[in-house]
């Protein structure tokens, strides 16, 4: 399956046809009902159905695929902090600061209460 739509989105149309062609299905009663159409007509439904079946599929794909998730999170924080690094070095410096401060206060934490056991 392809995966190249970015945040491709589920097709909800698509889930509705699908329900109504499984309830039509299952209609034993209803076949006299039903209107007749060429094969053509159900070529192209059938070839329709398979294109939103195949998107669908891949946007779930998409969706459930965490390393390729994690790794566009990656990219993306990795690009906004070299851009803050180009327009603001010193906020970036006070960030950092401020990271290294709050990890050093937890394992400080951490530390002092397994001792303290």
């Amino acid at each position: 399956m392809s995966t190249d739509k970015k945040d491709a989105p589920v097709n909800s149309a698509v889930v509705r046809a699908t329900t109504q062609v499984v309830k039509a299905g299952s209609d034993k009663n209803d076949k006299a009902d039903a209107p007749q159409r060429s094969s053509a007509e159900l070529s192209a439904a059938i070839v329709k159905n398979r294109e939103n079946l195949a998107s669908t599929l891949d946007a779930i794909e998409y969706k459930l695929n965490v390393p390729r998730q994690a790794k566009e999170l990656t990219a993306t924080v990795s690009n906004k902090v070299r851009v803050l690094r180009d327009e603001n070095p010193a906020a970036l410096a006070a960030g950092i600061a401020g990271v290294a401060i709050a990890v050093g206060g937890a394992v400080f934490a951490t530390v002092r209460a397994i001792s303290r056991r």
